[in-house]
């Protein structure tokens, strides 16, 4: 009978059952059966159920002796348990035929014996002993012997089924006789046939003591050896599952184990070389090379095949003799590949680029012209510094450009300069090795940079940096490599820097306030984001967008505003750009209501926004209110004359596409003011241009632009 059939319902003698007892139906699914007992006694078989239900321990149990078929499934499923538990001669006959997992016998007392020939002596007759050829008969005839009855009492044993067919006769002569024996099936056969016909019987059964021993012992074995499978387990899953190959040579230079990641690394199948000598002529050189002289080597550098591998070689000893030699090895590339990731989960606190171009708002022309230049910047590794006043969206602009670059799968870090002091500023650009000062780590701590390793930084408000940060900040855009605060080991670094700033960094340059060579490494690509003044026809879509998600936050249905509502915003000149806006536009979601309509709301929102907010915070210079809506009016900054009338050209240009007989028709000058006041800002720009030269002629340049 298969084991899947067994049951645990009372079975017939000579078909095995498990005892799940122990493991009540419904809570949970019983553990394999580790243990099997091959019973020969039906009242031992019910002992045994009640002691693995208190040890909450799972036993098989087969019903049936040597000689009902417990020898045969013994043998035949020996693979499938731990440890096999029997009696008597059963057990005797299983040991003899079994040596893969150990035999336990549960054992007779002398108490056993003296407790069956007590009752035998009783009833006053002669006595016969039947028992199997084992290390029971032995005691039996020594106790017949000191009973006093030693030449009264016959004898009946036997060794096999055609024995035991012959004693069974006999012993059906033997009237008027008391049969000790051991209760088994087959003596409980003889028992219920013959107690009739004049004969008794005195069984001799293991105490309840004795029986619970040899299960306790039994629960030992399976314990020891799950504790030993599951060490086992676990190194081969470490092995199997290490991102190194890993190989082992014993003192033969056999290999013994190859685990899969040597397989992937070495692309060789581990059958192929599993039990084979390194000295074989056909076996790979790869594996020769690796174990080398098998000496002991951390961290050795090995060319094999074109890869550069990373290759430890450990030599195990015991007793003073090499017993193995444990290599293990890494790809170069791989290890890296690790460190990427590392860096990444390192980064999982939100420090992602999350914007792409997409989701940049506005059709302007001077914002298209913008997102234009962005995205062939982002073809490349360059630095780029971009400039614009606060709230125009640089940080933006930032992450669309890190997006659409190949270090999209990279990191990305971005912090603001201008938030930090000096000293914490250092430490976390660079980051502090162990020790560097009281209250580091322990371990030291690794800096942005080290963090934005194959991606991208961006330094935000890189203005406001000292002097001595800006000399480190220049060492690495130029050696590529970073040295931790305190430490004293260099460290390379594949980088890219965005920064951005609200400062006019060239003329911070010329005042002395900036390193100029700094300031044309950060700016080898340079990109200029137009104020919202400068682009009022994106008012519209922002505000769209705004009000919706201002509306969804406030949980108010608010209609999309007018074309007059948008002439409103559009007449104020938003100092603060893009974010006031949104601010402005998420205090007209709050406060509105359906008593007052939403064009007086946003006038007297914005009345008493131009009174709280009606000069520039940055230039302190009065805000010309004007759209481009209005074909008569400009938006210009209040300043010098020649600055002034630069501006206005400039505008009419944009707004005209670049058309100078209509610039010069609508201003009422000719072309060749125009022409002039082109050639103009033509030489600013070849000014701030000579400025990043080198050497004389930047020093020329400087002088030329004193005021």
């Amino acid at each position: 009978m298969s084991r899947t059939s067994m049951t645990t319902a009372v079975v017939e003698r000579s078909h095995p059952v498990t005892t799940s007892e122990a493991r009540p139906s419904g809570e949970r699914r019983a553990a394999r059966s580790r243990i099997l007992f091959v019973s020969i006694c039906p009242r031992v078989s019910e002992q045994v159920r009640r002691l693995a239900k208190d040890l909450d321990l799972a036993i098989e149990i087969f019903e049936g002796g040597m000689t009902k078929g417990g020898l045969q499934y013994a043998i035949e499923h020996q693979h499938d348990y731990d440890v096999i538990v029997s009696q008597g001669g059963t057990a005797a006959h299983i040991e003899s035929c079994i040596t893969s997992i150990p035999v336990i016998t549960i054992k007779l007392s002398i108490t056993d014996f003296l407790d069956a020939f007590e009752r035998a002596i009783e009833r006053d007759r002669p006595l016969a002993l039947f028992c199997v050829n084992s290390e029971v008969l032995p005691e039996m005839e020594r106790i017949a012997r000191f009973s006093g009855r030693a030449p009264d009492y016959k004898l009946l044993a036997y060794s096999h089924k055609e024995e035991f067919e012959t004693q069974y006769r006999l012993a059906a002569t033997l009237r008027g006789h008391t049969l000790i024996g051991v209760s088994c099936y087959c003596v409980l056969d003889m028992q219920a046939q013959l107690e009739g016909q004049g004969i008794d019987f005195a069984l001799i059964r293991p105490s309840q003591q004795n029986i619970q021993k040899a299960i306790l012992s039994a629960k030992s074995i399976v314990e020891s050896k799950g504790r030993e499978e599951l060490k086992a387990q676990r190194m081969k899953s470490i092995v199997d599952y290490s991102a190194q190959g890993i190989v082992s040579i014993d003192g033969q230079r056999r290999v013994t184990s190859f685990n899969p990641a040597a397989e992937r690394i070495l692309d060789l199948r581990a059958g192929a070389v599993l039990s084979r000598r390194l000295d074989e002529k056909t076996m790979p050189a790869a594996l020769r090379v690796l174990h080398g002289d098998g000496d002991f080597q951390l961290n050795q550098l090995v060319k094999l095949d074109g890869d550069d591998l990373l290759v430890n070689r450990i030599p195990v000893r015991a007793n003073d003799r090499l017993e193995e030699t444990i290599v293990s090895f890494q790809r170069v590339t791989d290890i890296q590949r690790l460190e990427i990731k590392a860096r990444m989960q390192l980064l999982s606190k939100g420090l992602v680029a999350k914007h792409r171009f997409e989701d940049i708002v506005g059709t302007s022309a001077a914002l298209r012209t913008a997102i234009d230049r962005a995205r062939r910047f982002a073809e490349t590794s360059a630095s780029v510094l971009i400039e614009g006043e606060t709230g125009t969206g640089k940080e933006l602009f930032v992450q669309s450009i890190h997006n659409a670059s190949d270090r999209r799968d990279g990191p990305f870090v971005a912090i603001n300069c201008a938030a930090l002091p000096e000293t914490l500023l250092e430490s976390e650009l660079f980051g502090y090795a162990d020790g560097a000062f009281t209250g580091a780590k322990r371990g030291g701590k690794a800096g942005l940079f080290e963090l934005a390793h194959n991606g991208t930084i961006f330094l935000d408000e890189i203005g406001e940096v000292s002097p001595a940060i800006q000399s480190r900040l220049l060492r690495v855009l130029q050696e590529r490599e970073i040295l931790r605060v305190g430490g004293d080991r260099v460290i390379k670094v594949n980088v890219r820097v965005l920064s951005a700033t609200n400062k006019n960094l060239y003329q911070m340059v010329r005042e002395g306030q900036f390193r100029d060579d700094l300031f044309f490494r950060l700016g080898v690509l340079n990109l200029r984001l137009p104020p919202l003044r400068e682009r009022t026809e994106d008012i519209r879509p922002l505000a769209d967008r705004f009000v919706r998600m201002a509306s969804e936050t406030a949980g108010k249905r608010l209609d999309d505003l007018s074309a007059d509502d948008i002439r409103m915003l559009q007449r104020y000149a938003w100092p603060g750009n893009v974010r006031e806006l949104e601010y402005f536009l998420e205090k007209l979601a709050i406060l509105a209501d359906a008593s007052v309509r939403t064009s007086d709301l946003i006038g007297l929102l914005l009345g008493e926004h131009t009174r709280d907010h009606g000069r520039d915070a940055v230039s302190s210079r009065p805000l010309l209110a004007a759209t481009d809506d209005d074909d008569d009016r400009l938006t210009l900054e209040v300043g010098p004359m020649r600055d002034m009338q630069r501006q206005i050209v400039e505008r009419m240009l944009e707004r005209t596409k670049g058309n100078k007989v209509e610039v010069a028709r609508r201003l009422g000058i000719s072309r060749v003011t125009v022409w002039n006041k082109m050639k103009e800002a033509d030489a600013g720009a070849r000014d701030a241009q000579a400025l990043r030269a080198d050497g004389p002629f930047a020093r020329a340049a400087a002088v030329r632009f004193r005021p």
